[in-house]
């Protein structure tokens, strides 16, 4: 994959970033705009133009640049690459003894405890009708477009996890004594 930048004024929002995610013959796979000022992103998958023009006047891009606004998926890697990575990220929260992570989906993270929504309304995220966000999203995305730092958040919910762990712990102990 070759990846690519540049940047241009929006009239009223400041200068927008645009990266382009392009196969090794330089056609545009999909491409997204970034606005700092209003935190906007707008993704296109499956982009109408289809060849880059004028890639000289382009930078050069690094792959992570990209995907600090489109979070990589299963759908971006190889079929031996995925099993491979899912294998590695369940290891690694396994033996952390994780309950959250960035990529699970919000719906995922309401589900491991109903005081989750608590923690998110704590942090503006989706608690109220101007903040809604779907079910469907990932947590890192949710914290990307509302500008919650997201190692804390996962920091304050695995911290949710662990008092409740050790509260549960205490009674049992308390009743042997």
């Amino acid at each position: 994959m070759l990846y690519y930048k540049t940047s241009q004024p929006v009239p009223g929002k400041g200068d927008a970033w645009m990266f382009y995610e392009c196969n090794d013959d330089q056609t545009i796979r999909r491409y997204l705009t970034y606005i700092p000022a209003t935190r906007e992103i707008d993704k296109v998958a499956k982009p109408f133009i289809r060849k880059l023009q004028r890639p000289e006047m382009l930078m050069i891009a690094d792959p992570e640049e990209f995907y600090q606004y489109w979070p990589q998926t299963d759908d971006d890697l190889r079929e031996g690459d995925k099993a491979a990575l899912q294998e590695a990220i369940t290891e690694k929260r396994m033996a952390a003894g994780l309950h959250f992570h960035g990529d699970m989906t919000i719906g995922e993270a309401m589900a491991v405890h109903p005081r989750v929504a608590e923690v998110f309304a704590a942090f503006h995220l989706g608690g109220c009708s101007s903040c809604g966000v779907s079910e469907y999203e990932t947590v890192a995305q949710v914290c990307m477009g509302y500008g919650v730092d997201l190692d804390v958040l996962l920091e304050v919910l695995e911290g949710m996890m662990a008092e409740e762990q050790a509260a549960e712990a205490s009674p049992e102990t308390a009743a042997v004594e």
